[in-house]
């Protein structure tokens, strides 16, 4: 896909619900959800954006907005797996989100650079 001056390969590897053990801080009826990406730059410029930002999970109900994940398989990086992706390099991460405990997950979105136009989704 292109992402500006950029030309990237997106996948998702595999959706973990609920995360377990996630330490993560939630508010009443919501559960840790994380998803395993990777994204790898094929030619142009170098690609440099947040994971939190360009992938999104869309639930059956209410939103599922980002989730600090303190711990586990899914474990929030300090510095963002999306940062500086030069032509040529693959990184990989997991992204967490807060989602109602009843909702069902209905897609997996990617937007680049954290914008609506050009993005893909996964059902």
């Amino acid at each position: 896909m292109k992402a500006g001056s950029s030309t990237l390969a997106v996948t998702v590897s595999r959706v973990i619900d609920p995360v377990s053990d996630s330490g993560s801080a939630l508010l009443p009826g919501m559960r840790p959800v994380g998803v395993v990406v990777s994204v790898r730059s094929l030619a142009g410029a170098t690609y440099d954006s947040t994971a939190s930002g360009d992938w999104s999970l869309i639930p059956s109900a209410g939103t599922a907005p980002p989730l600090f994940i303190k711990r586990g398989p899914c474990q929030t990086p300090v510095v963002d797996f999306e940062s500086l992706v030069g032509a040529g390099e693959t990184r990989s991460g997991c992204v967490g989100f807060s989602v109602p405990r009843r909702a069902k997950l209905l897609a997996v979105r990617f937007s680049p650079h954290s914008r609506a136009p050009g993005a893909v989704t996964w059902r």
